[in-house]
């Protein structure tokens, strides 16, 4: 039972490393589904929905890569951030969230949780952009 628990908090920290590491990627992903979603619908078929989700987040990357490198103030640097730290502290809830649902009973203290974890969620994101240097 010791070295279930211990295999339980190795597993959780490890999630949440990997969600501070992936947490830059949720606006482009969210684009990439958004693209690959319209286009499937259009029925052009599996391989251009991947073509098009694929293009369309390289696209967006490029783009934020773009407006950081030519970014004169502060204010362009910021609104770059901001539009990717909001995808990812939608997720860091949905994560902080999914992992107290099945830790603790229904109660207030889920909610407090989640939205501490999509405020550091969402630092950690404003953090990685903000030192991104092209």
């Amino acid at each position: 039972m010791l070295i279930g628990f211990a295999l339980i908090i190795v597993a959780v920290f490890l999630c949440c490393a990997l969600l501070f590491r992936l947490s830059i990627y949720a606006l482009p992903l969210f684009v990439a589904f958004l693209a690959g979603s319209a286009t499937y619908r259009t029925d052009s078929g599996i391989l251009a929905a991947l073509a098009a989700a694929a293009i369309s987040a390289i696209i967006l990357l490029a783009a934020a890569r773009l407006a950081l490198a030519f970014a004169k103030s502060d204010l362009t640097r910021a609104a770059v951030g901001v539009a990717f730290a909001a995808p990812s502290a939608i997720a860091g809830y949905h994560a902080v969230h999914g992992i107290a649902a099945a830790t603790m009973p229904p109660s207030a203290w889920q909610i407090a949780l989640s939205l501490l974890g999509a405020a550091i969620i969402a630092a950690a994101s404003w953090t990685q952009w903000s030192r991104a240097r092209p």
